[in-house]
């Protein structure tokens, strides 16, 4: 069956970063001059309401809207003209934050019209925490504002979800049970895993993961801790990811840099359109295209083009054999093997 539209668009707000996190290398970036502006973004949100609605007069329920980073809240403006476009249009829009600096902004987020805001939090102990972040004092701060958002959005029953988003590794794999507990006990609506990858920003060398001290080298401590994530999916929906998503974790913890041909759970190329901050295309986060807009720039390309034009349905071909392992990756993992 042919994907006539993206079920993903990832827009990207910035590639800067406020923290300084070990496991990213984002920190280091400064936005290029020719980024596009919100106008642009705005016009281009517009044009796939448009686009998609052609298709399918319930289009709203056919694809998310993700804004990326870097840290989004770094440009709040953006984010909140965004998201009220996508109420407006009754489109799910989505946002991952390291909650540093969204203090000033409860309110806003709250009644933005955003689906659910996700707080990026590593650990339940706040020097673990604080450490991979590089930042001290920040996981108290983070608990602080999500008391503070649970608390106004139960006594105003705005419908936003609150929920946190947990890198899997070495120093978390062996004390879920404590770790899952700490963040229900926080009344949020749900927690997310994402398996340990190499640093963000940086190409990722062969065998990585064998000199990476914090990816997780215990075999047992990591089908204990699976076993018990997959045994809470059967008692509750507290955990956010999928019985078939945890399960291919297994296989990535085995070989963390090419996924089995039978699996083949990627669909990056058939249902994610990125557009990064200067506007150009591409469908894989991991896969660096050369030059940047050869796919094509939501300036000067048509959506028509961008998602089924030549240059388009090439890269997606190259991608279809692709077997690297961070297909089970929560941006790439088709869709299907997903809860929303």
């Amino acid at each position: 069956m042919k994907q006539y539209f993206p079920q993903r668009i990832f827009l990207e707000v910035t590639t800067e970063c406020n923290l300084r996190c070990k496991l990213c290398n984002f920190w280091q970036n400064k936005d290029p001059r020719n980024k596009i502006d919100l106008t642009a973004k705005i016009n281009f949100l517009k044009k796939v309401v448009k686009w998609v609605g052609r298709y399918d007069e319930e289009y709203q329920n056919l694809f998310d809207l993700i804004l990326t980073g870097g840290e989004p809240f770094l440009y709040p403006n953006q984010v909140f003209k965004i998201a009220k476009l996508c109420k407006n249009n009754n489109i799910s829009c989505y946002i991952n934050t390291n909650g540093s600096i969204i203090n000033s902004n409860l309110k806003k987020i709250l009644t933005s019209g955003l689906k659910a805001l996700t707080i990026s939090i590593d650990s339940h102990s706040d020097q673990v925490h604080d450490s991979l972040r590089g930042s001290s004092g920040l996981f108290k701060h983070l608990i602080k504002a999500i008391r503070n958002l649970k608390q106004k959005k139960d006594r105003n029953n705005f419908p936003i979800k609150l929920c946190v988003q947990s890198i899997l590794g070495g120093w978390n794999i062996n004390s879920l049970p404590d770790h899952i507990e700490f963040f229900q006990d926080l009344g949020i609506d749900g927690i997310m895993f994402q398996p340990i990858q190499y640093p963000f920003g940086l190409l990722t060398p062969k065998n990585w993961y064998k000199h990476f001290g914090k990816f997780p080298n215990s075999n047992e401590d990591i089908q204990l801790g699976i076993n018990y994530l997959l045994s809470l999916k059967r008692d509750n929906g507290f955990v956010m990811n999928s019985k078939e998503e945890i399960e291919l974790w297994l296989s990535y913890f085995r070989n963390p840099e090419y996924c089995p041909e039978s699996l083949k759970p990627c669909k990056a190329y058939e249902q994610n359109l990125i557009v990064d901050v200067c506007g150009n295309v591409k469908f894989c986060f991991n896969r660096e295209i050369q030059p940047k807009n050869k796919i094509g720039n939501i300036l000067t390309t048509s959506i028509e083009e961008l998602w089924n034009g030549k240059n388009a349905l090439q890269e997606k071909k190259n991608l279809r054999s692709c077997n690297r392992a961070c297909g089970i990756m929560a941006c790439h993992i088709d869709t299907n093997l997903r809860e929303k």
